[in-house]
C-alpha cells in the first residue's frame, strides 16, 4: 500500500477565491494528471472554473454560489474546513444557489463543485 502525502496550498494571488494546488511525493502522477486537465480543458472552450462564481468573497452571514454557463445537469457543492471534514452539502441545477453561512465558525473553507461528467473545481472561501 502506497501512501501518498498532500499539502494543500492556497494560491493567494487571486482575488476572485484563489484555487487550491495539490503536490504529491509521485511527481509522475501529478504530472500525467495535470496534462490530462490540460487536454480536458482544450476539448471545450468553457471551463467549470471559469464558470463559477463565489460572492462576497469573504463572507459572513451568506455566500452564493453562481454559474454564467449551463453544464446540462446538477451541480454538486460541498464545503470543506481546513482539516479536510466535510460541513456542507448541497445539490442545484439553477444559475445560482445560496449557503447560509452565519453559523460557521470564522475561518478558511473549500467549495468543491462537481458536475455529472466529473468536471471538478475547488476553492477558497474565507467566512468572518
Amino acid at each position: 500500500m502506497q501512501f501518498l502525502i498532500l499539502l494543500a496550498m492556497l494560491n493567494l494571488s487571486e482575488a476572485g477565491g484563489g484555487e487550491v494546488a495539490l503536490f504529491g511525493v509521485n511527481t509522475q502522477e501529478w504530472v500525467e494528471a495535470d496534462e490530462a486537465s490540460e487536454e480536458m480543458s482544450q476539448e471545450s472552450d468553457t471551463t467549470l472554473a471559469d464558470c463559477l462564481k463565489l460572492y462576497p468573497q469573504p463572507a459572513h452571514d451568506v455566500l452564493f454560489v453562481a454559474l454564467n454557463y449551463s453544464f446540462g445537469g446538477e451541480v454538486h457543492l460541498e464545503l470543506f474546513d481546513v482539516l479536510g471534514c466535510s460541513i456542507y452539502k448541497e445539490v442545484f441545477d439553477g444559475p445560482r444557489t445560496m449557503i447560509d453561512v452565519s453559523h460557521f465558525q470564522r475561518g478558511v473553507y473549500f467549495l468543491s463543485a462537481r458536475t455529472g461528467d466529473n468536471r471538478r473545481v475547488i476553492r477558497r472561501v474565507i467566512i468572518y
